[in-house]
């Protein structure tokens, strides 16, 4: 891993990037972003205790939003750190015999942290890799009385970064690529979630830990207006065991998903950028099938000179 200089160049044009993988490039030191936006879910059927694209009903009908706020920066050539925070809110109508519920209130905050392996060379067929260490803290479940009751499921919606046990403290690691050949950009990342023991009511808590990767193809169309397509996929696996050996006694296990979302990219300004996308359940088992509306929206700010891509 090089410490002291910076990326080489590179064709790699300012934009949104990809909504669904972090991304494998590092904002370059003392560069920032905010970025606010919002995951949503309108759950609409159950898959089976098998693999399928089948799915049958749902006896009660969910839906869930979860708006974001993010903050970055470029530390040193190499590193990159950054937290998010969020709220969540949910409705569940009637069915089954149960009424309709809701909830709302702080959502999770995590911390992170990017580290660069290795940066694509100018001739070279080596791709970015960046590893990505994140801690999720569970703040819904800080508030006391006022936290936020557990969404159903228990996912806060399927495209937030990374996606954990809601409520639960979590330590991920990631894995991340990016390859850029003009004008096409294809990035991805692994994902391995370990829930830290919690507790809930005096009870010890052991969820299970989570498996995920991410790919996604990018093609800008008009590159000066950072004006891109992407098609990008997520598969997710919930685990039936733990590093640590502890059994697993909250949420959910063996469960899993694949889904498909096309995106949109678009530079309002040379420091606005944003993006939109609708991510679709593709296939699953013992879990929600579901649509996702998500958006994303940065500001980025370069106190020494214009916004660099990263």
């Amino acid at each position: 891993m090089s410490t002291s200089d910076p990326a080489p160049k590179v064709w790699n044009p300012v934009a949104a990037g990809p909504q669904l993988v972090s991304s494998a490039g590092l904002q370059p030191a003392g560069q920032m972003f905010v970025r606010v936006y919002g995951f949503g879910e309108v759950c609409y059927a159950q898959y089976g205790d098998s693999w399928a694209l089948g799915t049958h009903s749902l006896g009660q009908r969910l839906v869930a939003i979860n708006p974001n706020v993010e903050f970055a920066f470029g530390v040193l050539p190499w590193l990159e750190a950054g937290l998010f925070t969020s709220e969540a809110s949910w409705w569940q109508t009637p069915g089954d015999g149960a009424g309709a519920e809701s909830g709302h209130g702080f959502g999770d905050t995590t911390l992170y942290a990017k580290l660069r392996i290795h940066a694509q060379k100018p001739d070279g067929w080596a791709p970015w890799v960046t590893d990505m260490v994140f801690a999720g803290l569970p703040t819904s479940d800080w508030a006391g009385a006022l936290g936020t009751p557990s969404i159903p499921g228990g996912f806060a919606p399927l495209g937030r970064l990374p996606a954990t046990h809601f409520g639960a403290p979590v330590l991920t690691d990631a894995l991340l690529f990016r390859k850029n050949v003009e004008p096409f950009r294809i990035s991805g990342g692994i994902y391995y979630s370990y829930a830290l023991p919690g507790s809930s009511g005096g009870q010890a808590q052991y969820f299970g830990d989570i498996f995920q990767y991410r790919l996604v193809f990018e093609h800008f169309l008009v590159e000066k207006k950072g004006f891109a397509y992407a098609i990008e996929g997520i598969g997710l696996h919930g685990l039936p065991f733990r590093l640590d050996g502890h059994a697993v006694n909250a949420g959910r296990s063996s469960f899993g998903l694949f889904g498909v979302q096309p995106t949109i990219e678009y530079n309002f300004t040379d420091r606005i950028v944003g993006e939109v996308g609708v991510l679709f359940s593709a296939l699953g088992v013992n879990d929600l099938a579901a649509i996702y509306p998500n958006f994303s929206l940065y500001y980025y700010w370069n106190p020494t000179g214009p916004v660099v891509g990263r």
